[in-house]
């Protein structure tokens, strides 16, 4: 799969990280910004035009944190795919699950009760003491001296 690290002014991108949901939100390039003399890296930023109800919200990004179509993930996390397959795994602990990060290394659900059943056997409790409780203490008012 070609990853997208470059974006042109007025293309669609998707971007997480905007409201409270976990979701790909749509968005438009409006802007291409060179940082690299700031400090902030060689790669270009976008200005991305998130539309709400009042105003654009604007957002500026680099191709890492950018998705290039509405399946995701975001364009590191592709490129993670294609330096080391063996990432997938954590990739899917992520919470990026879809046919883009299939693995075969998962354990297969016998496995798993396999590993679940193994990990409970010899488990014993100590029998619990309960300790009886003292008598309690008569309260006897003091004496009023004459």
């Amino acid at each position: 799969m070609l990853i997208k690290k470059e974006y042109k002014v007025g293309e669609e991108v998707w971007i997480y990280g905007i409201g409270a949901s976990n979701k790909l939100t749509k968005g438009q390039v409006v802007a291409e910004l060179d940082l690299s003399d700031k400090g902030y890296g060689n790669d270009l930023h976008y200005i991305i035009a998130i539309p709400s109800h009042i105003e654009p919200l604007l957002e500026i990004r680099t191709w890492h944190t950018i998705s290039q179509d509405d399946r995701g993930p975001v364009g590191s996390l592709r490129n993670l795919k294609e330096v080391n397959p063996a990432d997938n795994k954590k990739i899917k602990q992520l919470g990026y699950n879809n046919e883009f990060y299939d693995s075969e290394e998962d354990p297969t659900p016998d496995e798993i009760m396999a590993a679940l059943e193994k990990s409970t056997d010899g488990l014993t409790h100590k029998p619990l003491h309960i300790k009886e409780s003292k008598p309690k203490r008569k309260y006897y008012p003091k004496r009023k001296k004459p």
